[in-house]
């Protein structure tokens, strides 16, 4: 990479609402995440980091601007990555799922993502925040498995339908 980071976050760092550091422009950060956002729907590799830099859009801070400015850097080093569909004869689903455990250092709520492919490539994926709070990694794991668990259910409906 000749520019930007190897990594889309800081793998030490845990981002939270009130950190100490002064108020960022609201109107530029919301650009700039909003701008991530719609470049996630093909790039499944900052969807994650998005999310968390989502939960501080009425209130960021410098230090999540910092972390915005680390993803935008991270997608300028890496412009030749994205999703690349090739011929494929046999077809087989694939989904991968995970969470963390209490991530959230407001709230203490996990967050766990899936991603399913068919061939060559990816063709659903999600992070997202858990509604509840989770009491052990076991429940958050069983929480995620469940997401993806309704998802693959889907999109196995959805190929039985296509033939």
């Amino acid at each position: 990479m000749q520019c930007g980071y190897a990594t889309l976050m800081n793998l030490n760092e845990k981002l939270q609402a009130e950190d100490g550091t002064e108020k960022a422009d609201v109107t530029y950060f919301q650009r700039m995440v909003g701008g991530l956002n719609y470049l996630s729907h093909t790039r499944p590799d900052i969807a994650f980091s998005v999310s968390v830099l989502s939960r501080f859009m009425h209130s960021p801070t410098k230090h999540h601007l910092g972390a915005a400015k680390r993803v935008l850097r991270y997608v300028a080093g890496t412009v030749n990555f994205g999703i690349w569909y090739t011929t494929v004869s046999n077809f087989k689903l694939f989904g991968y799922t995970d969470s963390d455990w209490a991530c959230s250092l407001d709230d203490r709520k996990s967050t766990s993502g899936y991603t399913f492919s068919l061939g060559s490539g990816a063709i659903s994926w999600s992070s997202k925040k858990h509604d509840t709070i989770a009491l052990s990694s076991s429940e958050t794991e069983y929480i995620a498995a469940t997401s993806a668990a309704c998802q693959a259910v889907w999109l196995r409906r959805v190929l039985v339908d296509l033939g």
